[in-house]
């Protein structure tokens, strides 16, 4: 720990700023060369402008420092923060065009600072990641103190465990029921109380709180959860570290005033219009460069079995509004005789050139048609039928267990009712997809458990849905498709 005029101040944040400053300093040359198109470097080009210089990177370095982006606990390799990383460099680039390329002060070529911005970007984008990639798993490790060692507090341990790379090491857990204090915990020990959270946040140098306490909170624990946190132990609750780590969110563990607090489905409206923009875009592209796949693959399906060449089934879009779904038919006619079915691995029902079909996902190219009427996007949730979306949203009975004087002994009570699968009528708030976070992170849900663990992927995507997870959806549907991996 340094100090600057007797203020304490991490070596971290200055590591980040100087890497920040030298990737500067290499944007300088490379944005010159570029703009000029010559690789000589006239040297007094720079002791010429030395001043304007400097300048331009105090003024890349206050932005990111405004953006909070010298906070050395980032994970800088997480899509969020590299989208932050941008959007600051490319403001921090505005300013800098403001300042020095407009007229009367016209210092610098607008060309170079333009090819200077661009290669600034991408030079902190690497510098920020390897930053990340390194630091977090072997320097900047924090130690987590986890309140609460039930269900709740027990899967985020799980996860943290798992995640080695996180910079996250459980260091303890604290509860109150007097039966689990001094055991452990898979390897990790309950060691007290909630009433010695100060003792123990001090003896074994905390870093974060997590809340993992699902019912009535202890007296006072609140207050002291506040005093720390303004102490600088930062505190989080158990559902934004799970969504955090593992990409979903536990439904499990949250309620409509979690997900109301947290801002689902937040109103954006211009990535909205863009999206639907690009989905026109793509889709009209799509539907004239494809079309003599269509060609063959309408013959391979009729010379393979009897029966359409096209499968439509009525999915439930957007608010619940009905849609009819195309796609070329994968399977053999009449495949649903007995009834509404899940498809499974390995199918029975599937054709041989339905298989290749759904390997190469060649089979969804007529919902490009969907896309253009409105009904579907490129990216989303997976459009579900109304059968199946009935049953998860059913009322069933939700039991816990008595924790009151007046409930019985050992007894599980009723407390209200909730859907089958919690919060599944959340998938309707936005358009259904061809593809989605839940389709490249999961793979088919042919169980009720299933779709329950698929539900928490289309919740993370409906709270955080942006350009930039779009992008990161793409790749991995590409990916995909490509080295044959998913069902």
């Amino acid at each position: 720990m340094l100090k600057l005029l007797g203020v304490p101040l991490s070596i971290w944040p200055l590591t980040l700023l100087t890497g920040d400053l030298v990737m500067f300093g290499l944007s300088v040359p490379i944005g010159y060369c570029l703009s000029r198109r010559t690789l000589e470097i006239p040297w007094f080009f720079l002791d010429v402008f030395i001043t304007p210089l400097i300048l331009m990177g105090l003024t890349y370095a206050l932005v990111l420092y405004v953006a909070n982006l010298y906070d050395h606990y980032l994970d800088f390799r997480r899509l969020e923060n590299i989208s932050t990383i941008i959007l600051s460099s490319l403001i921090g680039t505005l300013l800098v065009v403001i300042m020095f390329t407009l007229p009367p002060r016209h210092v610098l070529g607008r060309g170079f600072v333009e090819w200077q911005g661009v290669i600034f970007v991408w030079l902190l984008v690497l510098w920020r990641f390897s930053f990340s990639a390194i630091a977090l798993p072997m320097r900047l490790q924090r130690k987590v103190l986890i309140i609460g060692a039930g269900k709740a507090g027990q899967e985020i341990h799980t996860i943290i465990k798992g995640r080695t790379n996180s910079g996250l090491v459980v260091a303890g857990f604290l509860d109150d029921n007097p039966q689990k204090i001094g055991l452990s915990i898979d390897g990790t020990p309950v060691l007290g109380n909630c009433s010695q959270l100060g003792e123990v946040i001090t003896s074994h140098r905390i870093g974060m709180l997590v809340m993992a306490i699902t019912h009535s909170n202890p007296t006072g624990l609140l207050n002291n959860l506040v005093r720390f946190s303004l102490m600088g132990v930062q505190l989080i609750d158990m559902p934004s570290l799970y969504e955090f780590l593992a990409g979903k969110i536990p439904t499990s563990h949250i309620s409509d005033v979690w997900l109301l607090i947290h801002s689902l489905n937040s109103n954006k409206v211009y990535y909205r219009h863009f999206k639907r923009i690009t989905d026109l875009v793509l889709a009209s592209l799509g539907l004239a460069l494809t079309w003599p796949l269509w060609v063959l693959i309408a013959l391979a399906v009729k010379l393979d079995s009897t029966g359409p060449v096209f499968f439509g089934q009525e999915r439930l879009g957007k608010d619940g509004k009905p849609f009819r779904i195309l796609k070329f038919r994968t399977m053999v006619n009449d495949a649903e005789k007995c009834g509404p079915q899940f498809a499974c691995h390995r199918d029975p029902r599937i054709t041989r050139v339905g298989r290749l079909l759904r390997l190469t996902r060649l089979d969804e190219l007529p919902q490009l048609y969907n896309i253009l009427k409105g009904d579907m996007s490129f990216i989303g949730p997976r459009p579900e039928r109304e059968v199946f979306i009935r049953e998860f949203q059913q009322a069933v009975p939700e039991l816990r267990e008595g924790r009151r004087a007046s409930d019985p002994h050992a007894c599980q009570v009723l407390c209200g009712y909730k859907e089958r699968i919690p919060y599944y009528s959340y998938r309707l708030l936005v358009k259904p997809g061809i593809t989605g976070w839940a389709q490249v992170m999961h793979s088919y849900a042919a169980t009720l458990e299933e779709t329950k663990e698929k539900l928490q992927y289309d919740l993370y995507y409906i709270k955080n849905m942006s350009l930039l997870l779009d992008l990161a959806i793409l790749l991995k549907t590409i990916r995909i498709v490509l080295f044959g991996s998913g069902r």
